[in-house]
């Protein structure tokens, strides 16, 4: 009888071992998820779209007038289908409707091989979108994969999905 109950112990160790590394990967597999920039480190995903899957490499340096400024990206395809890219980007994000700040939102950045070494300017690689507040976009430069771009910047400038802005109550009412 020892014995029967003691191979049913054993078994339910075996199951319990099981489910925990089970939860164990399946907590290495969570990091899929998106990260606001105030909150990302390193490695960290901060976006996934337009089939490319955007990671922090070097942190942002926050600046005047609402930028993040330097920050560098590993944009990999999200299927693994080709070799990933480094980006050294910045972001100038504005404020709609106030007085004297641009009316658009505005990334730029270049291709780059190494984040430790400072990269010269080139201006046949260098790429720029301006995101008006009336929905125009304009391009400019060589970034040939932009679909990850528009939520990397409603990342930086925390808009959008990204917005972790709290409404103020109306004074008036």
């Amino acid at each position: 009888m020892s014995d029967v109950l003691g191979a049913a112990r054993g078994r339910n160790q075996q199951a319990g071992l099981l489910a925990a590394l089970g939860m164990a990967l399946a907590g290495c597999s969570s990091s899929t998820r998106e990260v606001a920039i105030q909150n990302a480190r390193t490695g960290d995903l901060l976006v996934e779209a337009g089939g490319h899957r955007v990671e922090l490499v070097r942190p942002f340096q926050p600046g005047v007038a609402n930028g993040q400024y330097k920050g560098v990206v590993k944009v990999s395809p999200a299927d693994a289908g080709g070799p990933p890219q480094l980006h050294e980007v910045s972001a100038v994000c504005s404020v709609e409707g106030q007085p004297g700040w641009p009316t658009y939102d505005n990334i730029y950045g270049n291709p780059i091989n190494d984040p430790s070494v400072k990269a010269p300017f080139s201006a046949k690689d260098r790429w720029q979108i301006l995101y008006h507040f009336d929905g125009r976009v304009e391009k400019i430069g060589a970034l040939a994969e932009d679909g990850w771009a528009s939520r990397l910047k409603d990342n930086l400038c925390r808009k959008g999905d990204f917005n972790d802005t709290v409404k103020r109550p109306d004074s008036k009412s």
